[in-house]
């Protein structure tokens, strides 16, 4: 396989006449190039200053090319250390960045680049801006790895971590260790946005969806606090729709409404303000001390109603008061439930048991309205 070479121009005038008489000592696959074309051999060891390097694939494509103040060979001529670097990175000949750092590395005939040093990569195709303390560019596979201080951001989202996997030809990122990403808003002071915490993230930003198959927590700001938290063992955020999917033991603290909630899985509508909890769902009011668990559940978080079914039980721990029924809609202003389908109330003090097709009122304070066609039970604490 014929071995790639490394293009160098611009050195010092007296780096020319040191090269010109050494010409013929160097590999004849590295060469030194002045403005008006004439070539020296690279001399192992030697420093060359204020030069241009460029490495090409085998078919002549430009994969990417650097200016340094300074480049030293090592005796084999397979290292070349930089000293503040500025270049730019290709992907099938398209510039994908434009990058500087303090110090730099060239690595395995030019396969390699190793930068180090308040990292600047800038895609001129996805639109990030990038900066960390090391940087891995590997052409032939496709990727750029940053790591250690890793921060950045993108028309999508703002993100940290301790390593990021770029894969420009399909899109994605994989951000690895302690991720904290948040949506990019017009106004944050105002306008409602994301953040999300992980150990791992996928971002596709072609797709536009964060996604992570580890526990992944999520918190959504309004006006500078903290709104609804939601955490799952796994998730999905598609930042078109402003959807929300987190499934296997998901915990939500709808702050503002508020109420504590437990399901299998959980879709959030975060435009709508709107949560599916799917497959088991467990909602505890703590105010007014109200548990309530179903198979299913819906809440409108901007009505402050909530919707149950399937197996819907209501438990209130001031007067064990316990109701089961189909269907349940609650109010969560006023605290009022009705609840349709098979409906069995009981209370310890009293102690009652009331059957019925319908029922409302609020559980908490003992005042239930049993609707059943002819037969019409109010139930009324003793005490009043």
């Amino acid at each position: 396989m014929k071995r790639p070479y490394w293009w160098l121009a611009g050195a010092v005038a007296l780096f020319l006449a040191i090269a010109t008489g050494l010409r013929a000592c160097g590999d004849p696959g590295v060469r030194v190039e002045d403005s008006s074309g004439e070539t020296a051999d690279i001399v192992p060891g030697l420093t060359l200053r204020d030069v241009t390097l460029e490495q090409q694939d085998e078919n002549g494509g430009l994969l990417w090319k650097v200016d340094a103040d300074e480049v030293t060979y090592s005796s084999d001529q397979e290292v070349a250390d930089l000293v503040r670097p500025e270049g730019e990175l290709y992907q099938d000949g398209q510039l994908l960045y434009r990058v500087k750092a303090d110090t730099g590395t060239i690595r395995e005939n030019g396969q390699v680049i190793f930068l180090e040093g308040n990292i600047v990569a800038t895609g001129e195709q996805n639109q990030m801006v990038i900066y960390g303390q090391n940087l891995e560019w590997r052409p032939e596979a496709d990727v750029m790895i940053v790591r250690n201080g890793l921060t950045g951001h993108h028309p999508q989202i703002r993100a940290q971590a301790n390593e990021a996997r770029i894969y420009d030809v399909e899109s994605r990122m994989e951000l690895e260790g302690e991720v904290v990403a948040t949506t990019v808003v017009e106004n944050p002071e105002v306008d409602s946005w994301l953040k999300l915490q992980g150990e791992t993230v996928l971002w596709q930003w072609d797709q536009e969806t964060l996604a992570s198959d580890r526990p992944l927590r999520i918190e959504q700001f309004e006006n500078e606090k903290v709104t609804q938290v939601f955490a799952g063992q796994r998730g999905l955020v598609e930042l078109s729709e402003e959807r929300v999917t987190l499934e296997e033991s998901v915990q939500a603290q709808l702050l503002d409404v508020p109420m504590e909630l437990t399901t299998d899985k959980a879709i959030w509508d975060v435009e709508a303000q709107r949560v599916q909890a799917i497959s088991s769902v467990r909602v505890v009011e703590p105010e007014q001390q109200l548990t309530i668990t179903s198979q299913q559940g819906e809440f409108d978080l901007a009505e402050r109603i909530a919707y149950f079914s399937r197996d819907v039980l209501a438990l209130a721990v001031k007067n064990n008061g316990r109701l089961t029924s189909d269907r349940l809609r609650w109010n969560l202003e006023d605290q009022t439930v009705f609840a349709e389908g098979a409906v069995n109330y009981q209370q310890t003090d009293p102690k009652l048991n009331v059957r019925g097709p319908q029922a409302r009122g609020r559980i908490e304070s003992q005042t239930v309205l049993m609707d059943g066609g002819r037969v019409t039970t109010e139930i009324i604490p003793e005490n009043n």
